[in-house]
Formats: structure tokens, sequence, C-alpha cells
């Protein structure tokens, strides 16, 4: 093992490096002296050489350098200088292609240098270099990608899933000009596998690039994967889409010709996970205003894009037909997280598109629970033939009633003698008595209908007239009282 330099002479030897000094380094050399520098030290000789891009004093350290480590390191040290010669001469002296991770080489090299690690054994494979690449936006990893599937089609299958696992991690981001890019190179938008940022997920959670679009708010990303109806699984994409309230997408899938209603009952699953998605939507309003209000509802302004897109769904014909008790219980749990006018509003539009029967909107709105939440609203459900009131709710209404009936009834006695137009109507007919007070007999008959004032029946007159018995005059009653 080679002596390691003092402090002093490190900086004397690095120096003579830095400044190209050849034949003062082979003196150096010839004279026995080490060129091992202290671990401390921040470079050593041969890398201070590349530096200078200087070919024959890079040359000359590679010569007398025995260590395999130090060669590996210069090799690593000189990509980012893009000298293809210096390289060359590195692995020509020994140092190892395999000891430089390849996504090290698509992330400083020239095309020609990335083609001078491919041809002499780069590891293609290992650590996904492309996939990572890919992940760093390298646009210069997109044709070396293409041209390794050409070359090594034993390869084929794993550096395709590197471009593919990209192609879904961008579709979950959004990213149009990545998802163009990777489309173009041969990515796979149907494959099914992990994504970038989540490269262990169980098996069971694997998707595909697709699916991963159909979460887009922007619907430009599936657009780009160019769905087929014909031979892509389009229900599912639609139901994903608008369990995201994704309305934008959810109107370019639906024009594909999609069937709405393809669940065996006749009901849509689209409009099933987008009534399902209030819930979540709520949940997450919450959480985005949780330094203002940690218990607020979803208002119809936090729930648009749901709202937008069951209405874009009903407006096309969709059914709701829940599939068991337990999915239409879901759906009320999830308007238990929203404003009443929420529910008030989705009724209102299953109601005008007949999107439901009427006993599946009552079994919605039939528990005490959601009736309390909806008590703020239920004047605008009776309006819609749906009486959401609850017992309580119902006994306050006619309470209320009955005092409104009574002020009026007061409010009317201000204005008549209920004692004098008694007496009057039960003195003479009651035509005679009406134009005194400048009224017809039907409505003075109002009047004291109104006022509980009793009157002479149907041909009291004519009989008094002619002496025949007449029923007694009943007696005046409260006005107040109830009956």
């Amino acid at each position: 093992m080679s002596e390691i330099l003092s402090i002093d002479e490190a900086k004397v030897l690095l120096q003579l490096c830095k400044a190209g000094r050849l034949f003062e380094v082979q003196d150096w050399i010839e004279s026995g002296r080490s060129l091992c520098v202290p671990d401390d030290s921040k470079s050593i000789p041969l890398e201070v050489a590349l530096n200078t891009g200087f070919h024959s004093l890079v040359e000359l350290l590679l010569h007398n350098e025995k260590s395999q480590e130090l060669k590996n390191s210069a090799l690593k040290h000189a990509l980012p200088l893009r000298r293809l010669d210096l390289i060359e001469l590195l692995v020509s002296h020994g140092a190892e292609v395999s000891s430089v991770p390849f996504i090290q080489v698509l992330t400083f090299s020239t095309p020609q240098i990335i083609g001078y690690f491919l041809s002499h054994g780069a590891d293609i494979i290992s650590d996904s270099p492309f996939a990572a690449a890919f992940r760093e936006k390298i646009q210069g990893a997109l044709r070396p990608w293409r041209s390794c599937k050409r070359r090594y089609p034993e390869l084929e299958l794993q550096l395709q899933e590197q471009a593919d696992q990209a192609l879904r991690q961008f579709c979950f981001e959004g990213d149009l000009e990545w998802i163009r890019l990777l489309m173009w190179a041969g990515a796979d938008a149907r494959s099914s596998g992990p994504r970038l940022d989540d490269p262990d997920t169980d098996e069971s959670e694997h998707s595909t690039a697709l699916l991963e679009a159909a979460y887009s708010e922007d619907f430009q990303v599936l657009k780009c994967l160019k769905p087929d109806p014909r031979t892509d699984d389009v229900h599912v994409l639609l139901a994903r889409a608008a369990r995201f309230g994704n309305v934008d997408t959810v109107r370019y899938l639906l024009d594909l010709r999609v069937n709405l209603n393809s669940k065996p009952n006749g009901g849509s699953i689209a409009l099933d996970n987008a009534l399902e998605n209030f819930r979540s939507e709520a949940i997450g309003s919450r959480v985005s205003h949780a330094g203002y209000s940690r218990r607020s509802k979803a208002s119809k302004l936090d729930l648009s894009n749901t709202l937008a897109t069951v209405q874009l769904l009903l407006e096309l014909g969709a059914r709701w037909r829940p599939d068991d008790h337990r999915q239409l219980v879901d759906v009320r749990r999830s308007l238990y997280q929203c404003e009443p006018d929420v529910t008030l509003e989705l009724v209102e539009r299953m109601a005008k598109h007949e999107a439901c029967s009427q006993d599946t909107i009552l079994n919605l709105l039939r528990t005490p629970a959601i009736k309390k939440h909806l008590a703020p609203v239920s004047k605008d459900f009776v309006r819609l033939g749906f009486d959401v009131r609850t017992r309580e709710q119902i006994a306050e209404d006619e309470r209320r009633e009955r005092a409104y009936r009574q002020w009026k009834l007061r409010r009317l006695a201000s204005s008549y003698d209920r004692a004098q137009i008694y007496e009057e109507i039960w003195s003479e007919p009651i035509l005679h008595v009406a134009k005194r007070y400048g009224m017809s007999d039907v409505g003075l008959t109002k009047v004291c209908r109104k006022l509980k004032i009793p009157r002479p029946g149907l041909g009291y007159w004519a009989k008094k007239a002619a002496g025949k018995p007449v029923p007694d005059r009943p007696a005046l009653p409260d006005l107040l009282t109830e009956g």
C-alpha cells in the first residue's frame, strides 16, 4: 500500500496537477513519491487532472494508479465533463463501466457517451435507470430507451415496464408534455403495474395509465391515451372519472357512446360513484377549511364539480338504482356531510329527470336523522312532494298555524262587532243586514263563517213569516275555541 502524503505534500501535488505541470508530475512519480492524498483532502490528483482536460496528464496518472476504487470514482467524475476521449481513456486503463449507475450516464452524458456505455455493457435494468431518468424529465433518455428495446430483445419486457411505470406516474400527475413524449417513445397505456412514486405497492392495487388518467381533472390527459370503446373498458374509466367529480373527463367519455346504464338492474355505475363522492369531497373540504371551522358542512360551492357531474349524467339519462339497502345508506351518510341545500338540489334534479322512483327518494329521506338534518329546507321538500319534517317539526308547524289563524281571527274581529252582527242577522234576513255593511249577502256570510257567528238556516225567514216553528237561536260561541 502506498504511503499517504502529508497535507502539505498533497497540496503541492494537487497544485501541480491543477496547473497541468506534466513533466513535474512525472518527475514526482519517478522519484518514487506517493500519489495518495489524505482522506480529508477535497480532491485526488486524477480528478484534478480530469478537470483540466489534459489528456496526457490523465494518462500518466492512470498508468501509475493502482486503486480500482479511485479509477471507478474518476469515471463517475468524468461524466459531467462530457469528454468521451477521457472516458475511453479511463476505461482502457481499467475503470469499470458497470461501476457507474446508468442513471448517472443518462443524466450527465451526450448521446455519444450514452452509446459508448451501452456498447460496453452498462446495466440498463438494475434500479430502473430509464424510469428514474424519465422521472427527472431527462428527454435525452427517450431515444436510448427506444434503441435499447431494439438492441436487446431479451430485455424488452423489463425496459417496457420502466417506460410504462413512468407513464402511469405522469398520468397520475397530469403532466401532458411527458405523457405525449412517452406515448411517442412507445410506452403502453394499458399495461398494469405500480407508479414510480409507489413501486412496492401490492399487486392487487396495480393500475394502468388509462385508469390513472381517469382521475385527472384535465380530460386531455385521458384523451392523449386515445381510449377505444371497442377494446378498452370505458365503463370502468367513466366510473372512476365520476367518482372524482371530473366532469370534463366524464363528458369526453360519454362522447365515446358509453352505455350509461350498464348495471344488471338498469342503473348507472357512474352515477353511483358520483353520489358516493359527496362524502369524500365533503371530508376533503372540511380538511381544507380546518383552520376556519372543523365541523362545517360542505356547501354547493365546495361540491360544484360533483354536482356538475351528477347533473351531466342525469341530463344524458343516467338512472339511480341502488344495488341494496347498504348502498342507499352510504349515500344518505354522504349527504349528512353536506349542507341541507345540497340534498335539496340533488333530489330536485333526480325528480326532474325521473332518475329513480319516488319510493327510492322516500327511502333515502325517511330516517329521523336525515329529516332533522334537512329541517332548514323542509318546506322546499314539501313543495317537491316529499314531507321530510320530523314529528317535532310537524307539531311546531301545527302550533304556528293555529297561532296564525287566531291572529287572523283577532284581526278580523277588530274590524267588526260580532255581537251586533249576531243580533242583526237573527233579527232580519242577512240580505238586508249586508246592505248596511256595504257588501253582498255572500260576503257577509263569509265574514260570519270566519268569525264563528251562527246564521239562520235555509228557509228560516219563510217559516217564521208563515207562523211555522223555527229552530232556536244558538248561542254565540267563543271566537278562539278550536273546532
